[in-house]
């Protein structure tokens, strides 16, 4: 059996068996700054992750908002749509028909002063008192119901009544209802006065079809020189019962009698309306 080993020998031999395993001072500080090294980076790519998810939602509610970035790349253009219109005669927006009749406030065949009255299916009976510049005779011939489109799209059919009649040439006016009551629309502190028809050299229309739902007037006249022409075109914009006039456009047109040129500044077209309010 072995001899004990001599204590101070066992604490040597221990020493030098830790001390070959113990790393030197400059490697402790070698680790050291590696480790630090890597918890900054793992903060860094915390606060990224984090700043990834607040932005991922702010688009997200941005999008629910209806204010998410525009896409990038050229804007899509946009073709303005016309609201659907009211049924012909739907003057109240109920979805029935409607009607009106004129009637004179005095009595004879020549009157200035008439009234409109508007019978409706949810608002009842409304009558409405105008005059006509002129003592014309009554219907056929004198102011009578021409028709009832909705001729600004706001779910309520307009009243078009003729006031006037000439040899070639009619006088039209609108009635529309706003705020529950039917009243004469205006423009410049006026009635409204559409002039409809006229002659080969001469001629007037209008028109609601647009897709903005304005209304539009136009005319035509021969000048001096052959195959020359004035034309006019106005476009004017609903403001509650009264028509704002937003353009004026006046020109000289070269074109023959029948050319689609020269149609464009002639004729109604609004709605199923006729193109005369003859009998």
């Amino acid at each position: 059996m072995n001899d004990p080993m001599d204590p101070e020998r066992l604490a040597r031999l221990m020493e030098d068996a830790v001390g070959a395993v113990r790393p030197r001072p400059e490697a402790l500080g070698l680790i050291r700054r590696g480790a630090r090294r890597r918890h900054a980076a793992h903060r860094a790519v915390a606060a990224a992750a984090a700043l990834a998810v607040i932005a991922g939602g702010a688009i997200a509610y941005a999008t629910v908002r209806g204010s998410a970035p525009p896409p990038s790349g050229p804007a899509a253009s946009v073709t303005p749509t016309r609201p659907p219109a009211a049924p012909d005669w739907d003057v109240d927006g109920d979805g029935r028909p409607d009607s009106a009749h004129v009637v004179p406030l005095s009595k004879g065949d020549l009157n200035t002063k008439l009234l409109l009255v508007v019978q409706m299916t949810r608002l009842g009976i409304q009558k409405i008192p105008f005059t006509t510049a002129p003592s014309i005779k009554m219907p056929p011939t004198g102011p009578r119901v021409v028709g009832s489109v909705d001729a600004d799209s706001d779910g309520r059919a307009e009243i078009f009544v003729m006031v006037d009649s000439g040899a070639s040439t009619q006088t039209w006016t609108i009635f529309k209802l706003v705020n529950g009551r039917v009243t004469q629309v205006t423009t410049s502190g006026g009635p409204v006065q559409l002039l409809v028809g006229g002659s080969v050299m001469d001629n007037f229309g209008f028109s609601c079809d647009g897709p903005h739902a304005d209304l539009v007037t136009y005319s035509y006249g021969a000048k001096p020189k052959p195959k020359s022409w004035a034309v006019d075109r106005d476009t004017y914009r609903w403001a509650g019962s009264r028509l704002v006039l937003v353009s004026k456009r006046q020109q000289t047109i070269r074109a023959s009698l029948t050319s689609p040129r020269l149609a464009k500044y002639a004729g109604v077209r609004c709605g199923d309306l006729p193109q005369s309010a003859a009998p």
